[in-house]
């Protein structure tokens, strides 16, 4: 049986492999789509991949914090203490260390070759 290899967040350009910190920093905490690499300053995207475990995610610990923490039988406290350590994983384990990128290609259409009016 072959042993699977583990892919981290890798940017497709310049093949620089992405630091806990570089994903912290540079996309976790940063809310926009396109990201820049640290290596080469090209912008990559997370791809389809990542983005749909990050919705999925998130999805979950919404409806914990929601739904399930406040109808828990034990104290106040305990509660804040459950939705800050689920936020904690979410934030700082779940999607730095599940995130990866991909280059997107648009098409999108060059105006200074359209002919017309």
């Amino acid at each position: 049986m072959a042993k699977k290899e583990f892919h981290t967040a890798v940017c497709p350009n310049c093949h620089h492999k992405w630091t806990y910190k570089e994903k912290l920093l540079g996309y976790m905490i940063k809310p926009r789509s396109r990201t820049r690499c640290p290596n080469c300053k090209e912008y990559i995207e997370p791809s389809t991949k990542s983005v749909v475990f990050e919705y999925i995610a998130l999805a979950l610990l919404i409806i914990s914090i929601v739904f399930i923490v406040p109808n828990l039988p034990i104290l106040n406290s305990t509660r804040i203490i459950i939705v800050l350590f689920l936020f904690f994983v979410y934030t700082f384990i779940f999607v730095p260390l599940t995130v990866r990128f991909e280059e997107i290609h648009y098409n999108i259409k060059d105006k200074s070759n359209e002919k017309g009016n």
